[in-house]
């Protein structure tokens, strides 16, 4: 199912590579996405507490190995903030950790992807957004 058109994106993760690969599939698949980065969870806080509520982003993509604050305690805050709680939060990283999968489910994570190694799985990915937009 396609992304409303347009949306903003909040993409957080350290690794420059993924932030860029993450940008090439969005444009690739043809989604038209404001996409916004942020390399830690501490920057991706800051970011969300800075903007108009009007201005929040549709779906937030979070990595769970980051410096600062690591996805689990960014998630956890996040869906904490009344502003923020019900913003759809899908866990990109490269854990293949059922502890990590449960946890984040628990803290309310939307969906849970390990990292593709290929670029066609990035934009599989992307495409899956649109059901998860759909039942937020």
């Amino acid at each position: 199912m396609p992304l409303p058109q347009p949306t903003k994106i909040l993409y957080v993760d350290d690794d420059m590579d993924d932030r860029y690969f993450m940008s090439l599939s969005i444009t690739e698949t043809g989604t038209n996405a404001d996409l916004v980065c942020a390399s830690n969870g501490a920057d991706a806080i800051e970011y969300l507490n800075s903007i108009n509520t009007s201005d929040l982003p549709a779906l937030i993509i979070l990595d769970l190995n980051m410096p600062k604050w690591d996805g689990t305690e960014t998630l956890h805050y996040l869906k904490k903030q009344p502003h923020l709680a019900d913003i759809p939060v899908v866990i990109l990283t490269t854990s293949n950790s059922n502890a990590d999968r449960e946890k984040c489910a628990l803290l309310g994570a939307s969906s849970y992807y390990t990292k593709p190694y290929r670029f066609d799985e990035y934009k599989q990915i992307i495409n899956s957004f649109g059901s998860i937009l759909a039942h937020s």
